[in-house]
């Protein structure tokens, strides 16, 4: 049989998500703003556009992110940072005080050596890569190993909590909009998937409170923690009306901590389910579809997946997160496109040529067959990773991509 028209990047990984046959596997490959500083003559990028020029001429399928903005406060919100030396100690901490209409938030961290410089990040969609964290931020992942005080600690600090998660208004939402638009453009001039990042009910409880006494409230007061996730949720659904009205292609959540570790299977289908499956509705009536950022415990909650809504299962990995990949080819890769499938910081970094090109191939002849598979570096190209073992792998793919095997690429 005659192969399909060669495809642009996004038809070719709209079209997979949709179960549709596609010209070649897709290869989603995302370089982090930290390889900057790791290897300078490879990442030579002043924005996410002209990183994204790069991948496209090696053949991969990048996306051009919008990212949704941080939390406003509401104008009443009066924020007081300072550091200070810890007498007992001799660490400094930082403070933050957040003075809300109905009383204060308090967070302090320890101030570490690392704390500026741990993780770059991008969250600009239009503007340069690799800003600063903030020493004392809301949503980071910074906050579980460093917090002294949490900002959350019970139901007394919900109706405070509510001040500090408002959507953009004004100068600040035009600002946004006219980005978005951008990175739009500049997503269909270059035919590449455009990708709205980032929801994360869930994570939120792990960067804003004690996970460990938070775990105690899933049956202690479940009241506290369905009105915690609401309150994001409610939030971030407004975030979600104003990406999805820019016109994405996918929305990604962050669920690297909706894992068994900390919510188990029961509690993830009672708090976090109903919030996803509204997600991800709210996504498909809107012509875009939800992709769930989780790299372990995918097998775990299996049977939970399958009566779920979401549409992608991305960062899934056989090696760190010891997921079965043909369990969940088998039992989901009808119904779910499965994003993943390559370990980028303990098996690429290791690994030679000859079992990157093993690797490889057995992972398409595995995922391949029946389409619904996109090949993910995971958690994508961080510093530490040589390009050089980057390259192996793409030409891996390549090779295989469009395998005699894989019937439903021919």
């Amino acid at each position: 049989m005659a192969m399909h028209p060669e495809m642009t990047s996004r038809e070719r990984v709209l079209a997979t998500v949709a179960g549709e046959p596609t010209d070649h596997v897709p290869f989603s490959m995302e370089v982090h703003p930290s390889y900057l500083l790791y290897d300078p003559k490879v990442a030579h990028w002043r924005d996410q556009f002209e990183r994204t020029d790069d991948l496209l001429a090696l053949g991969v399928d990048p996306m051009i992110e919008i990212w949704l903005p941080d939390p406003t406060f509401h104008p009443d919100v009066k924020v007081t940072a300072w550091r200070e030396e810890d007498p007992s100690s001799g660490q400094a901490r930082l403070h933050k005080v957040y003075d809300t209409p109905k009383g204060p938030l308090r967070q302090v961290i320890r101030e570490t050596p690392d704390l500026y410089q741990w993780h770059k990040i991008n969250r600009n969609t239009r503007g340069p890569l690799a800003d600063l964290i903030d020493g004392v931020g809301l949503l980071e992942d910074v906050n579980p190993s460093r917090s002294v005080e949490f900002l959350i600690n019970g139901p007394e600090d919900l109706d405070r909590m509510q001040y500090l998660f408002l959507p953009p208004t004004g100068e600040a939402l035009a600002r946004w909009r006219d980005d978005a638009l951008y990175a739009r453009e500049q997503a269909r001039r270059r035919g590449t998937t455009l990708l709205a990042r980032r929801l994360y009910a869930g994570s939120a409880m792990l960067w804003l409170t004690d996970a460990e006494q938070t775990m105690c409230t899933f049956v202690d007061d479940p009241n506290y923690v369905g009105r915690f996730l609401q309150i994001i949720h409610d939030w971030q659904m407004k975030l979600l009306e104003m990406v999805l009205d820019v016109g994405v292609d996918m929305v990604t959540r962050f669920g690297y901590y909706d894992t068994p570790d900390f919510w188990g299977v029961r509690h993830f289908e009672r708090f976090l389910r109903p919030l996803m499956d509204r997600e991800a509705e709210t996504c498909e009536q809107a012509g875009a579809v939800l992709s769930q950022q989780q790299s372990m415990g995918v097998c775990t909650q299996l049977e939970v997946y399958k009566r779920m809504k979401v549409h992608v299962i991305r960062d899934v990995d056989p090696v760190q997160g010891a997921e079965d990949m043909a369990l969940l080819k088998r039992e989901l890769g009808t119904t779910k496109t499965l994003m993943g499938g390559i370990n980028c910081d303990v098996f690429l970094v290791r690994a030679e040529r000859d079992e990157v090109d093993r690797h490889v191939r057995d992972t398409l002849e595995l995922m391949a067959p029946g389409g619904r598979f996109i090949l993910h570096p995971i958690p994508g190209v961080y510093a530490g990773v040589p390009w050089e073992k980057v390259l192996w792998l793409i030409d891996s793919w390549r090779k295989y991509r469009s395998h005699g095997a894989f019937t439903s690429y021919v």
